[in-house]
């Protein structure tokens, strides 16, 4: 399997080279403004706010763009065992030498449990020094929590949700181009209408490594997105105060994620918000010195119970249909009709529509009907329809500890005492339920 080592350089100055025994393809980044391999408005978006994160948050920021543009830039197709494993060696500068490589073992599990690879870690230290003391935390606005905003109706019900309740929130938001953007847009536009525009701060940050670069390949999978995701977020909290928390919103069943068939262990099993991944994060932030706690609170709710729990119905009723849970919105424009339709086919439209008939009263439009026209089972349009009904066929003789240890195949779970591994394994069962009712 080809190696592939890329040396991220701390701007065009730098003159760093590959070890003598580094083989096969060589790539090189800096990861200032002057780059030439990403593109991203977040140094922009930090100066006009005046956020200044401390040099351990600042290197994670970079670290986190680093592996995000190597996801992106090494095909799998071309270069991965199988169609899929890459093998990635990253040579990363930091201000804290001893600090990062006490931290790289962790770094190394999370990132391989995330995107499936293999990656090796090599960093430096930094030749143009980062304040290494704790910058003092800025927070004139007040903000109280973080929280992570796709423009998905998870995070859309996560949003209102803390709004609801008083709280002074930064929304994230990542795109990466395309009209992935547009969901965010309307959905910030109904917040501020909504609760005001004193009430949160929106950050729509873009993030994308340049594909069409001459030393780039291009990856349609972006497994390493989640990682980027959380890191902008947890330097974001962090730089308003250590106590800060940083909210993931995500349902229970989408963020276990268990693996519908067995053919499904690689390509098709994410782990985004999976509670091991969630658990190396921390820990890894705890040796790195940044102690913010990340918190999803609908781990064990369904997307129905979510739905339902919304603590502001009629606001969510009249501006759910802006929200964008599916994997490929812009396939709607290859059927003639407009981007920005849910497909209805893929795994998160399946259960966006298994919670809305659990909810009830609510429906979002979708260019294919997956109960009255389902796509053919031998097509790439069923294929996520037919791992349904056979994902439900096996768990429904499941007992107890045969469902535990189905649960376990996308992973290992941290918990902290046998109530918490119970409700893992109920909300995965009510979730499988919800869909199973909406099926036919």
């Amino acid at each position: 399997m080809k190696t592939f080592n890329i040396a991220i350089l701390e701007n065009s100055a730098d003159s760093f080279v590959l070890p003598n025994n580094s083989q096969e393809e060589f790539r090189s980044y800096t990861v200032d403004e002057t780059s030439v391999m990403i593109r991203s408005n977040i140094q922009a978006e930090w100066r006009k706010r005046g956020i200044h994160p401390n040099a351990p948050a600042a290197d994670f920021l970079d670290f986190a763009q680093a592996i995000y543009t190597a996801d992106q830039v090494i095909s799998r197709r071309l270069n991965g065992y199988q169609g899929w494993s890459r093998h990635i060696c990253v040579h990363f500068p930091v201000s804290d030498l001893g600090l990062w490589r006490q931290a790289c073992p962790k770094l190394v599990q999370m990132l391989s449990f995330l995107s499936g690879d293999k990656w090796e870690i090599n960093f430096r230290q930094r030749i143009n020094q980062r304040m290494i003391q704790d910058a003092v935390n800025s927070n004139p606005d007040g903000v109280t929590k973080v929280c992570l905003f796709s423009g998905g109706l998870d995070s859309f019900i996560g949003a209102i949700d803390l709004l609801s309740n008083g709280e002074k929130l930064a929304l994230v938001s990542h795109y990466k181009g395309g009209s992935e953007s547009v969901p965010q847009t309307q959905l910030y536009g109904a917040l501020e209408q909504h609760f005001g525009n004193s009430n949160f701060l929106p950050f729509q940050l873009y993030v994308q490594p340049k594909q069409n670069n001459v030393q780039a390949q291009k990856e349609d999978t972006s497994r390493a997105r989640s990682f980027l995701f959380l890191a902008i977020g947890i330097v974001l909290a962090n730089t308003y105060g250590q106590t800060i928390p940083l909210i993931v919103p995500e349902n229970g069943l989408i963020s276990l994620n268990v693996p519908l068939t067995p053919t499904r262990l690689s390509s098709h099993s994410t782990r985004t918000t999976h509670p091991h991944y969630m658990f190396l994060f921390q820990e890894i932030l705890g040796h790195l010195g940044i102690i913010n706690h990340i918190e999803n609170p609908y781990r064990f709710k369904t997307k129905g119970e979510m739905i339902q729990e919304c603590r502001d119905q009629a606001f969510l009723v009249a501006n759910y249909g802006e929200s964008m849970s599916c994997s490929h919105p812009d396939t709607s424009r290859y059927e003639g009709q407009r981007p920005g339709i849910h497909c209805g086919y893929c795994v998160p439209c399946i259960i966006r529509q298994s919670a809305e008939t659990a909810a009830g009263g609510i429906h979002t439009n979708y260019t294919h009907n997956v109960r009255t026209t389902p796509p053919a089972a031998s097509s790439d349009k069923g294929s996520d329809l037919r791992a349904f009904k056979i994902a439900l066929l096996h768990t429904q003789n499941l007992r107890r500890t045969g469902l535990l240890f189905h649960i376990l195949r996308s992973g290992p779970i941290s918990f902290t005492n046998d109530q918490e591994l119970s409700e893992y394994k109920s909300v995965y069962s009510r979730g499988m339920n919800e869909v199973r009712n909406f099926l036919p």
